[in-house]
Parts: C-alpha cells; sequence; structure tokens
C-alpha cells in the first residue's frame, strides 16, 4: 500500500470513527452536587409560591425544611429565571441530601415494592432499610447479610441472589460491590441495576440463581455515605476513622487499604499522609470496612467480581499497580476486553475501554482479590457522577453489559472446577499448583476447606497440568483440557500412613 493510499485510509478510518461518536447517544456530564452545572437554591417560606410561580412548576423542591425549601437548577438556567432575587438565593456545600431530589420521600414510604429501589439515590440508611426488605419481598431468591461494621460501627448490609431451594453445595459465588467511595453515590445505582434485573427476570434467570450465589454488597463505606449525605458534601471518598494524633483528619481512603502491594507506589493518587483524601491507612487492612471484605471473599472465594467507581468511563483490569505483572497465560484480559467492546456507555466525551489503570495506586481491592484467590476482578468507572436521576435509568442500560457477560462467563465459559476431598469422602483445603502457568508474586491457589471446592474460569486451553498438595496427603496429579460443563471433577487425596 504506498504512502498516499494509506493517508486516505488512515483518513477515511479517522473519519467513521467521528462519525461513530457523532450517532452514538451521549448524556451530558452534569453532577447535582457541582457548582459548575448546578446551582442549589434557597426558598425562603414566604416565596416558595413565588418561586413556583416564576418556574411555572416545573422545577421540583429538592428538600423541604420547615421554614425553607431547596431546589436544584441547571446553572445556565439562573438568568432565565432571574434567579438569585429577594427571598430566593443560592446555597454552597450543603450536604447531597439537598441535592438528591426525593430522599425525604424514600425515607417516609410505608409499603415496599422492587420497584421503589429505581426511585432515587440511596443513602446508608436507604441501602440498609431496601436490601431487608427486598429479601422480605423475594425469600426464596435473595438473603439478606450483615458482613460486618464500620469504623464507627455502622452495619454494612449485603444481599444474597440464589436459588435458596437449591443447597449451597456446588454453588459459586461472585461479587458486586459499590461505594468503596460513597460520595460515588451513582456507583450504588449500579449494584441495585444488578438487584433488580436479576429479580425482575427471576425465571429468566433461574439457571444462573440455581448454580451462582450473587453477593451484592451497595455501599461498603456506610460512614462516608453518612458524611457526604448528611454533613459534609466535600467528604464522603473516605470512611469514618477518627481523629490522627492532634489534627481532624478524619478518615482513610479504604481502596488504598487492601494488603496486596500496600505503600508500594509512588503517587499522588495514594498517600501515607492523614490530611489526603487517597489516604492509605496507617497499615495494611487496618479498616474495619477492609476487614468485612477480606473475610467476605477468604468465606466466598469468589470467581468473579467488579468493584463500581466513578466516572473515568473504563473497566480497570488486574494487576492494575504499576510493577505489577499477570499471570501468564493471562485470565482477566480476554474477558475484559470483551465487555469494553459490548458496552457502549454515554459519556460524551470517551469512549469506553479496558485499561490497566488511570494513575498509580496500590492496595485496592480488585488486585488483592486476584492475587490472593485467582477471582477475575474489575473495576468499572461509571460513566458518570451523580448526574440527575433521571440520565441514571439509561446509564444503567448502557453499562449492564458489564456484570451481565461476567455472570454468563462464570456460568458457561471454560473453567476449572474441582472438588476435593480425602478417600473417606471430608473436603479438604489442598494447595492447587499450576505446572504450567507463570506467576510473578508468589500466588498461591487452594480449594476451600469447607466444601473443597476449587473453581477458576479460564480461556480454552489443552492440557493444563495441575499438582494437589497437602501435608499427611500424597500428592495428587491432574491433567486435562479447560471444560463448559457444570460439574466438578473429584479428586480423591490419600492419606499418608506411617509405617510400623
Amino acid at each position: 500500500m504506498s504512502g498516499f493510499v494509506r493517508f486516505f485510509f488512515s483518513l477515511f478510518c479517522f473519519q467513521a470513527f467521528l462519525l461513530s461518536c457523532s450517532l452514538r447517544e451521549t448524556i451530558p456530564a452534569r453532577p447535582l452536587n457541582d457548582p459548575a452545572y448546578n446551582a442549589l437554591l434557597k426558598i425562603e417560606k414566604n416565596y416558595k409560591d413565588e418561586f413556583q410561580r416564576i418556574t411555572e412548576g416545573k422545577i421540583p423542591f429538592s428538600y423541604m425544611e420547615k421554614d425553607v425549601s431547596y431546589a436544584v437548577l441547571p446553572k445556565e438556567e439562573l438568568k432565565l429565571y432571574g434567579f438569585p432575587r429577594e427571598g430566593i438565593s443560592i446555597s454552597r456545600s450543603l450536604p447531597f441530601k439537598y441535592y438528591s431530589g426525593n430522599y425525604q420521600d424514600a425515607l417516609s414510604e410505608s409499603v415496599f415494592a422492587l420497584g421503589d429501589i429505581r426511585k432515587g439515590y440511596k443513602d446508608n440508611v436507604l441501602n440498609s432499610h431496601y436490601l431487608f426488605w427486598v429479601s422480605r419481598l423475594f425469600p426464596d431468591h435473595s438473603s439478606f447479610r450483615i458482613i460486618g461494621r464500620s469504623s464507627r460501627g455502622r452495619e454494612i448490609p449485603a444481599i444474597v441472589l440464589t436459588d435458596l431451594h437449591v443447597p449451597d453445595e456446588k454453588k459459586i459465588s461472585v461479587l458486586f460491590n459499590c461505594a468503596h467511595h460513597s460520595n460515588e453515590v451513582v456507583s450504588i445505582e449500579h449494584c441495585y441495576d444488578v438487584i433488580y434485573e436479576i429479580l425482575v427476570f427471576k425465571r429468566k434467570n433461574a439457571d444462573l440463581l440455581s448454580k451462582l450465589k450473587i453477593w451484592v454488597v451497595p455501599i461498603v463505606n456506610p460512614d462516608g455515605s453518612r458524611i457526604f449525605w448528611h454533613e459534609n458534601l466535600a467528604m464522603g471518598r473516605k470512611n469514618g476513622r477518627g481523629p490522627f494524633s492532634d489534627k481532624e483528619h478524619l478518615g482513610v481512603d479504604i481502596n488504598r487499604n487492601y494488603p496486596f502491594e500496600w505503600g508500594k507506589t509512588k503517587s499522588n493518587q495514594t498517600s501515607s499522609v492523614p490530611s489526603s483524601v487517597f489516604y492509605r491507612g496507617p497499615f495494611p487492612a487496618s479498616e474495619p470496612e477492609t476487614q468485612a471484605m477480606m473475610s467476605l471473599a477468604e468465606k466466598e472465594r469468589f470467581a468473579a467480581s467488579i468493584s463500581y467507581h466513578a466516572f473515568a468511563n473504563c473497566l480497570l483490569v488486574p494487576y492494575t499497580i504499576d510493577g505489577t505483572v499477570n499471570p501468564e497465560p493471562d485470565l482477566v484480559w480476554d474477558l475484559g476486553e470483551r465487555i469494553a467492546s459490548a458496552v457502549e456507555s454515554k459519556n460524551p466525551v470517551r469512549k469506553f475501554s479496558a485499561r490497566k489503570n488511570i494513575y498509580g495506586v496500590d492496595g485496592v481491592d480488585q488486585d488483592y482479590y486476584f492475587f490472593k484467590y485467582g477471582t477475575l476482578a474489575y473495576l468499572l468507572e461509571s460513566s458518570h457522577l451523580n448526574p440527575p436521576y433521571a440520565d441514571v435509568a439509561k446509564i444503567m442500560e448502557s453499562l449492564r453489559p458489564a456484570w451481565s457477560l461476567v455472570l454468563e462467563e462464570i456460568l458457561e465459559g471454560n473453567k476449572l472446577y474441582f472438588k476435593v476431598r480425602d478417600d473417606s469422602g471430608h473436603p479438604l483445603s489442598a494447595n492447587i499448583i499450576y505446572e504450567n502457568l507463570n506467576f510473578y508474586h508468589g500466588e498461591t491457589r487452594n480449594s476451600r476447606k469447607e466444601d473443597g471446592i476449587f473453581f477458576q474460569t479460564f480461556p480454552y486451553m489443552k492440557k493444563i497440568r495441575v499438582r494437589v498438595q497437602k501435608d499427611g496427603y500424597e500428592t495428587l496429579y491432574w491433567e486435562g483440557n479447560t471444560w463448559k460443563f457444570w460439574r466438578p471433577v473429584d479428586l480423591v487425596m490419600k492419606k499418608i500412613h506411617p509405617a510400623d
């Protein structure tokens, strides 16, 4: 191909890319709580009727108190209505409950239906309320759990979506978690999207619910949620850890607190300074929220997970920490790239992509799960940050292929699925050693002690060689291909009997 032809071919590809971007439906970036986009109006009691008259009733009140009401107005519309004016002023830095729209209505509802979880943003109070009532509304397919407590003693609630008439034996666990950073309230909606879509179509999802335990933790950081919603709009990224030394610097960034490679990165996005919004904590896993998630992962051995954040519009694929090297063959990028190609987000300026990272980090949950258990652990940065709730449904729909493909891959993809037991039938926790995979960070794999299950999703591979070891037992060897069928292979280990 000549240089002339190559030039015009490149030009054609670029024009086609621009055309695809122009045809793609987008939603403007307009965070409710960002004064660059929206104004929070404070309407005195005696001017409430005048406000409604001027706006022709088109602007609802977002929060109401005894002597004053509030409303959120796009900044460019202030001049249109002549605001601010007497009795109607602009407020700044009030907590998020003043912006959210229908928080007071949601708190006051006495009858619950599944559709209520799609009516508005949720703080830690509404989150606990909704998860509990979902489990009561769907007692055959959901279970309400408390996985731990926060720095300030608040419960960290979760819900498990599964067919409760099917025994847990042979079920595989998957995790969706949100709001490590509770000022990213839109992230919580992704967790509720999983809950709603699976339960409202539970008949269609019957096979999935019979084979998986789908753990959903919508707010990992309930203290941050309380602070952001009710105390200080400028906070909420960190948890509620108390003062350090003589300084009133609250909180740890929980998603810098996990033990893997903690404190190894030289970056301004992870910090040993308590006043930093990226403070990683005084030592690895110092925070009760981190410990709760680690304990849950140790028990469940999640096959896959997605941790939701906002709003870089991408999928981060582990390992995300600079200087780390993925095992070979690489197990996570194949699925990560398929997810990225299936997502057509509504972000107005950039397309969705799969990436290693956005900036230098360490101590993140997804890398810890991938290192410790081989979890296909992704971090999804949503396409928008806290937009008007009317935009949320389309945003959820556009990013839904991510969690759908993860569940599909676990259910239908190629896998290794073993059940390790002794010759008396008792389950064993044994080391699973791959003889033809390369690891670079001392990763180890082992079967669950409760039931001897070992599960790993793989791209299709021929002749995987596995060595199974446990003190007091003869070493066991297995060789074969990955498979799609949903049935574990029994690996029976024989005890070593000392010679008489």
